[in-house]
C-alpha cells in the first residue's frame, strides 16, 4: 500500500507570500496542489496519477516521490516566472503580452493583479478589442456585472467581429438583468459564428431565466415556446459529445420535464466552466508564450512535451476547440525549432572533430540561416 506523500514550501516574489502545498491521495490516485496567501486559498491543481501494482512499494513510493515533487517545484516556478514576466511586460508596452499575463492571473484567483494587467493592455494600446473582452470577463467572474457592461460596450465599438466581445458582453447584460438586449448579442456571437458553443449555452440559460417573465421585444420568444428553443440550443453542444456535459444535460432534461426552472438556472451558471474548458487550452498556450518570449530560457524537450500532452488531453475531451488545434501547431513547430538547434550543436561537434570537413560546413551555415528564420517565423505566429 502506498503511502500519502506532501511538500511544503513559502515563496516570497514582488512583495507577496505565497504558500503552496502539494500532497497526494493514493486511494484515489490524486495530487492536488493548493496556493495560499495570507491564509487564503487562491488555487488549485489536481492531475492524477497511475497506480502501478509493483510487489516493490518501497521503489513505487520513489517514482511517486519524484512525480509529486516535480509537479510542486513546477507550480512554485510557474508563479514565481508569472510575477518576474509581468514586471517585464509592463516595461515593454506589449499589449497582447498584457492579456496573457492577465489571464494567467486570473487562473489562480489573483484578481486585482488580474484586472491591472488588462488596464495596462488598454492603456497600451486603447484598440486592442481582445483586452476590452478579458477585462469585461474578469468582471463578470467577480460580479461587478455594471463595470463589466460598461467596458464591454466599448469593446464592441472597436471590433463588432469579435465573437468573445459579443458572448460576454451578452451574458454580462443578461446577469444585469437586460434581457432583450442581451439576447441580441448572444444571437449576433452566433451569427459570426454558428459553433460557438458557448454562446448557445448562454442563450439556452436567458430562456431559462426568463420562462415566467413576458416581453413584447421580438428578441425573445413567448414564454410558451422557450424552453423548446432552449433545447434546442443545448442540443448543439450535446452533438459535439462533449463529455462532461453528458450529464449536465440529462438533468437539465429530467429538471425540464417537472419544469423546475429554477434548478435549471441553477446547474447552467455552476458548470458553464466545467464544459467550456476553453481557458485550460488557453492557459496552456499563454504560459508557453510566455515562457518563450520572456522567460530568459529555451523551453526543453520535457517541458514541450508536458504541454503537447496536455493539449492533446484537452483534445480528446474537447475535439471541437479551434484553439487547441492551433495552440498544438504551435508546439510542433518550437518542437521543429528544437531540432534545428540539436542538429547546429551535432555539426558543430563534427566540425570540432574534423574543422576542414566541407559537408559539415556547408549544412551548419544552411542550419544557421534556415534557424533564424524559423525564429522570425515562430515570434510572428506567437505575437
Amino acid at each position: 500500500m502506498l503511502s500519502d506523500i506532501g511538500f511544503n514550501d513559502n515563496l516570497e516574489v514582488a512583495g507577496r507570500k505565497f504558500h503552496f502545498q502539494t500532497a497526494t491521495n493514493a486511494n484515489k490516485g490524486k495530487i492536488r496542489t493548493e496556493i495560499f496567501e495570507e491564509g487564503r486559498i487562491l488555487s488549485t491543481a489536481e492531475v492524477d496519477f497511475e497506480r502501478r501494482k509493483d510487489s516493490r512499494i518501497q521503489t513505487a513510493e520513489d517514482r511517486l516521490r519524484i512525480i509529486v515533487e516535480s509537479l510542486h517545484q513546477e507550480m512554485i516556478e510557474e508563479v514565481e516566472l508569472l510575477f518576474r514576466i509581468s514586471e517585464k511586460v509592463n516595461k515593454l508596452r506589449h499589449s497582447p503580452s498584457n492579456c496573457k499575463v492577465g489571464q494567467l492571473f486570473m487562473h489562480h484567483n489573483l484578481v486585482e493583479d488580474a484586472i491591472r494587467q488588462f488596464k495596462i493592455a488598454i492603456e497600451n494600446d486603447s484598440r486592442n478589442a481582445e483586452a476590452y473582452s478579458l477585462l469585461g470577463q474578469t468582471y463578470i467572474l467577480v460580479g461587478e456585472y455594471q463595470k463589466a457592461v460598461e467596458i464591454l460596450s466599448k469593446g464592441i465599438q472597436l471590433d463588432t467581429r469579435f465573437t468573445d466581445l459579443h458572448n460576454n458582453y451578452g451574458l454580462a447584460l443578461m446577469m444585469s438583468g437586460n434581457y432583450d438586449q442581451a439576447m441580441e448579442e448572444l444571437k449576433q456571437a452566433i451569427k459570426i459564428n454558428r459553433k460557438y458553443l458557448e454562446a448557445h449555452y448562454n442563450i439556452a440559460l436567458l430562456y431559462f431565466k426568463t420562462t415566467s417573465v413576458n416581453y413584447s421585444d421580438k428578441a425573445i420568444p413567448p414564454p410558451s415556446i422557450r424552453i423548446q428553443r432552449a433545447m434546442e440550443h443545448l442540443d448543439q453542444i450535446k452533438n459535439i459529445r462533449i463529455k462532461v456535459f453528458d450529464s449536465v444535460y440529462t438533468k437539465i432534461q429530467k429538471l425540464a420535464e417537472k419544469q423546475e426552472f429554477e434548478a435549471i438556472v441553477k446547474i447552467l451558471e455552476e458548470n458553464r466552466k466545467k464544459v467550456f474548458p476553453g481557458d485550460f487550452s488557453r492557459l496552456i498556450s499563454n504560459t508557453f508564450y510566455l515562457k518563450f518570449m520572456y522567460g530568459g530560457k529555451g523551453l526543453d524537450n520535457e517541458t514541450i512535451k508536458r504541454y503537447e500532452h496536455r493539449l492533446n488531453s484537452a483534445l480528446e475531451e474537447n475535439p471541437e476547440f479551434a484553439d487547441v488545434w492551433n495552440n498544438l501547431g504551435v508546439i510542433h513547430l518550437i518542437q521543429c525549432r528544437n531540432l534545428f538547434l540539436q542538429a547546429l550543436s551535432e555539426f558543430n561537434r563534427s566540425l570540432e572533430l574534423n574543422p576542414g570537413f566541407e559537408k559539415a560546413i556547408k549544412n551548419k551555415k544552411l542550419v544557421e540561416n534556415d534557424g533564424k528564420e524559423f525564429l522570425i517565423l515562430l515570434r510572428a505566429i506567437l505575437k
